[in-house]
């Protein structure tokens, strides 16, 4: 399938008893859950709590997913909403297996929904590549999900001679004015500033002094990120600017690729994919600003806010008043028609508009009409396809006289059962065509519909259920629709595998604590004070009896020292047993030991002591604990 279908199914199996409430849920929600992503994604930036709540209100109210949700497109909304949480698994994809699942899976759909994006993730992938270090092997599973929605599309193309069509737009293509080069760079997708173009021009001012107040309005933002690119952290400026290149040139780029019609117009891929990307790297880069400047942050941060909200005044007005092109969905073709292509999916409806007395746009639908997951990228190349030649050609047959055993061949070998002419378009054009499809024997009238004029065909038949089309030639050039099913369902166990993968996990095992070990490796001596510490000294201050052990103490006078060893710490289980052998066996080496060694272990803050402390009592009775320790000048 094509790769914005499995977006879609995972869409709209939110709302699995209506799919369609899922894509009107994603565009309620984009907004924030953009927030959100924001937020997160700033607070692996700064600790500053005014830098998280600049990108994250930033990025919700840019220019790119407002734009995009005034014009009902639906890819960049997604996009906008996972890039965050993309950023924040790629840069941690080497860590862990789960976030190198992650990463792939949100990759693919990023990517999904933004194809053009794809040289700008190939060259942060090799970047990536080429500091992963010992965890290239994570690196690298971060292409599977991708690799696997667009190969089918990827074989598809390559078949056909026009591998550039990958990076087409998915979903139904809207033509628009792409911005200029100064409009792109403040990040606005088309030409006029969504609005602010007007608004001058109504005042009588021209473009440039609308590119000027939008540019001035967004300089506190700029400031900050001026600020963040000096001052920031190497890997984090590095990363943003390489992005918010690659973003910038992307939407240049894009600007100048036209991979598909609208008529006789050409539509450029849409800029906003490639601004999206930019316009996060600038607002990373402003976060980072944040930090350096501390208490003086928030007010800065606060000024540029609502200048960034003054930018986007006009979209938000626009959505507010329901001035958008998202509209309450209709059916698309008439009831008559939607029958029959419930009884046979193959039958097949010639929609004509007309657009001046020279042009006219035809489409092709099959069944009940065109549904967004039926929307195939492989099936819209810039060259001129069969279908398009014999589908002219049936358009010009149908527009002149006569001709009428020709139109009848024509109509039954491509079970073309319905011929509607829509009520939109020119006037005078429209008349002429209705007059010639009228004069068609062939074509016999079903009358006005809400959605224009409807010829049915009376030389094509209604199919039985059994013989609808085969579901390989949804497969563009892919050939039986076996190997569809093969094809659908390898896609279906790798993607599944990616989403395991991608599950957090935890230790099978718990592993046991690891001993401390003393310099040269020994283990840690017991840190339990012992009764064998205590040993006689006689007045040169050296031990009496450290090499016989157990010898009596001379005179009977105890010696307090504090000679405290560290203590091993414990595993569990069995390895009690073993640490208090081992333990034994440090008292014994110690005793054996001259007193230098027993006041380095005393004493390991203080290097320079050349021996422990003791107190030495007259009488052989322990201190009080009341009572008053002499000082360090004192009698020893």
């Amino acid at each position: 399938a094509d790769p914005f279908t499995w977006v879609l199914a995972v869409l709209g199996s939110r709302t699995f008893w209506n799919p369609s409430q899922g894509v009107v849920v994603m565009l309620v929600a984009a907004i924030p859950l953009a927030s959100l992503g924001g937020w997160i994604w700033a607070a692996q930036l700064t600790e500053s709590r005014a830098g998280r709540a600049l990108l994250a209100i930033a990025w919700a109210f840019s220019p790119v997913l407002l734009g995009s949700l005034a014009a009902g497109r639906l890819p960049t909304l997604i996009l906008a909403v996972v890039l965050p949480w993309l950023l924040l698994a790629a840069t941690r994809c080497r860590e862990s297996w789960s976030w190198s699942g992650i990463t792939s899976l949100l990759a693919a759909i990023a990517l999904a929904c933004a194809p053009v994006l794809m040289p700008a993730a190939i060259v942060l992938w090799l970047i990536g590549f080429a500091g992963s270090g010992r965890g290239i092997a994570r690196h690298v599973s971060t292409v599977i999900a991708p690799l696997v929605l667009f190969a089918p599309n990827l074989l598809a193309l390559l078949a056909v001679a026009s591998p550039l069509s990958l990076l087409r737009d998915p979903g139904i293509t809207d033509a628009f004015v792409a911005g200029s080069p100064w409009h792109l760079l403040l990040g606005f997708p088309e030409f006029g500033l969504e609005g602010w173009g007007a608004i001058v021009a109504g005042v009588g001012l021209g473009a440039a002094p609308a590119t000027l107040l939008v540019g001035v309005l967004l300089l506190p933002i700029v400031l900050l990120a001026a600020v963040g690119l000096i001052t920031g952290k190497v890997h984090f400026t590095l990363l943003h600017a390489v992005l918010g290149g690659l973003g910038l040139l992307t939407a240049v780029g894009s600007a100048q690729l036209q991979l598909s019609t609208e008529g006789t117009t050409a539509v450029s891929v849409w800029t906003g994919s490639g601004l999206a990307l930019y316009w996060i790297a600038v607002l990373g880069l402003a976060t980072v600003g944040t930090t350096v400047l501390r208490k003086a942050a928030a007010p800065i941060v606060a000024v540029g806010l609502v200048a960034a909200l003054v930018v986007v005044s006009p979209l938000i007005v626009k959505l507010a008043t329901a001035s958008t092109e998202i509209a309450p969905g209709e059916t698309q073709m008439p009831a008559i028609v939607q029958a029959a292509g419930a009884q046979d999916a193959t039958l097949r409806t010639l929609v004509l508009t007309s657009l001046d007395e020279t042009s006219v746009r035809a489409e092709l639908l099959t069944g009940e009409g065109l549904r967004l997951d039926q929307v195939r990228t492989a099936a819209h190349v810039a060259e001129v396809t069969e279908q398009d030649e014999w589908v002219a050609q049936l358009v010009g047959m149908l527009a002149g006289t006569g001709g009428g055993d020709d139109i009848e061949a024509a109509l039954i070998e491509h079970h073309v059962g319905f011929v509607l002419l829509r009520s939109d378009g020119d006037a005078s054009a429209r008349s002429n065509l209705q007059t010639a499809f009228d004069e068609h024997a062939v074509l016999q009238s079903a009358g006005q519909t809400d959605h224009g004029l409807l010829w049915r065909s009376a030389a094509v038949t209604v199919s039985e259920p059994e013989s609808q089309q085969s579901l390989g030639e949804w497969f563009v050039g892919l050939g039986s629709g076996a190997f569809a099913r093969m094809l659908w369902l390898a896609q279906a166990i790798v993607l599944g595998a990616m989403v395991l993968l991608a599950l957090p996990t935890g230790e099978v095992v718990e592993r046991p604590a690891q001993r401390r070990r003393r310099d040269g490796g020994a283990s840690a001596a017991p840190a339990t004070p012992v009764a064998d510490s205590m040993a006689p000294v006689d007045g040169d201050g050296e031990l009496v009896g450290a090499g016989a052990p157990g010898a009596p103490a001379l005179g009977g006078e105890p010696v307090i020292t504090t000679a405290v060893p560290e203590v091993a710490v414990a595993a569990e289980g069995a390895e009690v047993e073993a640490h208090e052998a081992e333990a034994e066996a440090h008292v014994a080496e110690a005793e054996q030991q001259s007193y230098g060694a027993t006041a380095s272990l005393a004493y390991p803050m203080d290097p320079a002591a050349s021996m422990p402390p003791v107190v030495e009592f007259d009488d052989g009775d322990p201190p009080h604990p009341d009572a008053e320790r002499p000082n360090e000048g004192g009698e020893r």
